[in-house]
């Protein structure tokens, strides 16, 4: 059902998509505790990745309640994946410097390839 809904009604997709992210936040503050689980996520090292998630998520639902465009809802859904990924890869030890690698590696061989 994930690419029928997805292709045909993006939005309803997008909608359910950010509320089952939002619960997904909800539950690692139900289990670590709200306080704890805010510093957490404000800290140094997981800032970026959080402020990236959460605008993700904001965009998403501006796009698809707000503003109904299919092409940034498709748009916006991907992105929240992304931000998703790489959220939930920066809790992994050694993810955020693996993550500045990767896009290191992949930045440079692009713009190799292109000549810049």
């Amino acid at each position: 059902m994930f690419l029928p809904v997805m292709v045909i009604m993006p939005q309803k997709f997008a909608i359910c998509f950010t509320l089952g992210c939002g619960f997904i936040i909800g539950s690692f503050f139900a289990l670590r505790g709200p306080k704890n689980q805010l510093a957490h996520m404000s800290s140094k090292e997981r800032l970026p990745f959080t402020l990236g998630f959460i605008g993700s998520m904001v965009g998403t639902i501006y796009v698809s309640m707000v503003l109904h465009s299919y092409i940034l809802s498709v748009l916006f859904s991907v992105l929240q994946v992304l931000a998703l990924a790489y959220y939930a890869i920066s809790y992994f030890p050694g993810g955020s410097a693996g993550l500045k690698f990767l896009t290191s590696a992949l930045t440079s061989s692009i713009t190799s390839c292109f000549g810049r």
